[in-house]
């Protein structure tokens, strides 16, 4: 039988990671359910088990792109749990942090000094913000759970593969991107780099060298493999028509490096430059390396060159990796230094650990206030009230009209279980499906455009006519009078709703 003691430590030393991965979460503010991305990462599961209406609704027939995201979120609905991703968003913070924490340790050994750690973990929460927004607006971790934050097993990953655990470490970089294909191109070029380090520490083709990349390539290769034969271009016109779409209009904030370039983002870049000198004769360098150099090639060439279907890989996405690694290797160095003032004085160790918890709880109880008002109290908008009256009168056979740039609605389908026509957020990866998106919120738009004009009742009832609509949210200043035929269902003092 274990020791109480060796079992007592197996309990315990998870839990206190899981505790700050809680912690991290309260200082960054986890959002209430159905928040943003997840209102578009969450629709294809939804939609699968008779949630609501939305079986329905034509984005949710479109081609997943996120099936092994989508068999999650789906076994969550069925078990009527979808509340544990408040669980599973803080287990995957602690695994970063444990990742993290784990590296500078390798490098500077900062776990041998309790004080040292706190005040390496105390670095990590005061800049927790920053290490993981990359480029491009893109992060990893964000305020809820989504796709992007099983990035944090690339971080594992890493830390696998410095501890010599190859064929985990592999293992997780697949895992990684088949929760979020995005990521796959970094987890091919760390796969590279993981092989090249191995072979170059053996000298030769090895078991332990070539393991490790099969492995990684049995579990990639479906992935890849689908997305070849489901996302290919329909041709070559129809694709280069919606990489344009999403590229200029959609997701330029991502896409544009004219649009997100600023002072931010050469800061962030310095600080991985000084961190990889930092590191330059560990294995660590040559694993950044090539992530680095994705971004110094993609940032100047698509500043110049107008490349839709590049910009829409977003190549900067390698930031999110790299920018933790980067305030790693800068926390972890600052606290080690301090360690040998600490080993011999007990009063500069007890004042560091103070100052590292301090670091680490006051976040937390900035914003515990906040994080429970958050997700105690749901936001009573004009928008929510409209699809309040929706959830309770929608029928199986309706579809609505939405306003589709209003941000407030774009919970509309999850928070209602009810089909829509369109809306901007939430669009579809195939180059003939995202055609026929924009098709509609144009269409949409257009009406929305002319709504309180003699026009408007017409474009409606066409609406009506081609997708099926039954039912338009409009502003209330909407005349009335102008559709005949048509019934007001619900009126407030900012939005009414017309029954076609």
């Amino acid at each position: 039988m274990p020791e109480p003691r060796k079992r007592s430590i197996t309990i315990v030393t998870p839990a206190i990671w899981l505790a700050l991965g809680m912690a991290w979460s309260v200082a960054a503010l986890q959002y209430p359910l159905f928040n943003e991305n997840q209102n578009t990462k969450f629709l294809h599961a939804a939609s699968k088990t008779g949630y609501g209406f939305l079986a329905n609704d034509w984005m949710a027939g479109t081609i997943d792109p996120l099936p092994a995201f989508t068999l999650l979120i789906e076994t969550l609905f069925r078990l009527h749990g979808i509340w544990l991703v408040y669980l599973l968003f803080p287990a995957l913070v602690a695994i970063l942090i444990w990742s993290l924490t784990s590296i500078a340790d390798r490098l500077y050994g900062i776990r041998r000094n309790l004080a040292a750690m706190a005040l390496f973990l105390g670095l990590l929460f005061v800049e927790q913000k920053n290490l993981q927004l990359g480029f491009g607006t893109q992060y990893l971790i964000g305020h809820y759970f989504q796709p992007c934050v099983f990035g944090v097993l690339i971080l594992l990953a890493i830390e696998r593969f410095l501890e010599e655990a190859r064929l985990q470490a592999s293992a997780l970089l697949a895992i990684a991107a088949a929760f979020h294909p995005a990521y796959m191109p970094a987890a091919l070029l760390i796969q590279g780099s993981f092989t090249a380090l191995t072979l170059f520490q053996d000298k030769r083709i090895t078991t332990a060298s070539v393991l490790p990349l099969l492995l990684f390539v049995a579990l990639s290769a479906p992935l890849v493999i689908r997305y070849k034969l489901l996302f290919g271009f329909t041709t070559p016109q129809i694709g280069a028509e919606a990489m344009s779409i999403l590229s200029n209009q959609r997701i330029s904030t991502h896409t544009k490096v004219r649009n997100w370039l600023n002072l931010e983002d050469y800061i962030g870049m310095a600080i991985i430059v000084v961190s990889m000198i930092m590191v330059r004769k560990s294995r660590l360098f040559w694993i950044m390396a090539p992530l680095a150099a994705v971004i110094a090639v993609s940032v100047p060439l698509l500043y110049f060159i107008y490349w839709p279907s590049l910009e829409v890989l977003t190549p900067w996405r390698t930031s999110v990796i790299l920018l933790p690694l980067a305030y790693t290797i800068l926390a972890g160095w600052f606290a080690s230094r301090f360690i040998p003032l600490m080993e011999r004085n007990r009063f500069v160790r007890n004042f560091l650990f103070a100052v590292g918890a301090i670091a680490i709880t006051l976040p937390v109880l900035l914003h515990l206030k906040e994080q429970v008002n958050l997700l105690t109290n749901p936001a009573n908008t004009p928008e929510s009230a409209v699809m309040r009256f929706v959830r309770s009168h929608s029928e199986q056979q309706d579809i609505w009209l939405i306003p589709t740039r209003e941000g407030l609605f774009d919970s509309f389908r999850l928070e209602t279980g009810s089909p829509i026509l369109a809306n901007w957020k939430t669009h579809p990866y195939k180059d003939s499906e995202i055609i026929e998106w924009y098709r509609r919120n144009k269409a949409a738009e257009s009406f929305y455009e002319q709504a309180t004009t003699a026009t408007g009742p017409a474009l409606l009832r066409e609406l009506g006519k081609r997708y099926g609509i039954t039912h338009a949210v409009v502003r209330s200043d909407v005349p009335t009078k102008l559709y005949t035929g048509m019934k007001v269902c619900w009126q407030d003092t900012h939005y009414k709703v017309l029954g076609l």
